[in-house]
């Protein structure tokens, strides 16, 4: 597989433990990025930045071809690391990291999977009309809130923060909602789990809630 690692100040630990791996490696600053791109298809891309805002991310993510990236952010910045995988990155990590760390993602994020692993399973429906989740012909009865909750996770693009799930469910100007939140968000989780997804609903620390896997909308 060819790797490469874009970055204007290398970690000499990470770009040995990368040339070690079964790959040919490549090594370019942030200048000479562009052209290592457009010269050559890579299945692994690792790139390193001093802030999240750099258009190299974007222009990388466009021209990536079949390639899985990894961004190293220089700081330790929750909303960057978001925003850089809403953008498109399978992985974003602070700086500094192990190398090990990184190369154990890597081996996760290229380990070859299952023909059974790649057949898309049932997926997840919800009643727009009645109280209820689905997959397939099974079905887990709702409450209101939580009927409410996962809509708006369905129709909504990335994650949902705390504090639009408590306008949208209680209106605003009321004592913060945090408890009653994981609340629903814990029983949700175990209806999922008797739909054998119970990883479906993903908690950003700190920030909110998110689907990781769609959940479409089905007409009664």
């Amino acid at each position: 597989m060819n790797l490469l690692y874009i970055s204007d100040t290398p970690d000499l630990a990470l770009q040995r433990g990368l040339a070690e791996h079964d790959s040919t490696l490549c090594t370019v600053g942030l200048a000479a990025a562009a052209s290592a791109l457009a010269q050559g298809r890579y299945g692994f891309i690792v790139l390193a930045l001093e802030h999240a805002g750099h258009g190299l991310l974007e222009h990388c993510l466009a021209h990536r071809g079949a390639a899985t990236v990894m961004v190293l952010l220089a700081n330790d910045d929750r909303q960057a690391r978001i925003a850089a995988l809403r953008a498109g990155a399978d992985a974003c990590l602070a700086q500094p990291v192990a190398p090990a760390e990184v190369l154990a993602r890597l081996h996760a994020l290229t380990r070859p999977r299952s023909r059974a692993a790649l057949l898309p399973p049932s997926r997840l429906w919800l009643s727009p009309s009645r109280l209820v989740i689905g997959r397939g012909k099974r079905q887990q009865n709702l409450t209101v809130s939580e009927h409410r909750l996962l809509a708006m996770l369905a129709s909504t693009p990335g994650a949902v923060s705390r504090e639009s799930i408590e306008h949208q469910l209680w209106g605003a100007g009321l004592a913060p909602k945090t408890a009653l939140i994981e609340r629903h968000v814990c029983n949700l989780r175990r209806k999922l789990a008797q739909l054998d997804c119970p990883q479906a609903l993903q908690t950003l620390r700190g920030f909110g809630y998110s689907l990781a896997e769609p959940l479409l909308l089905r007409a009664d």
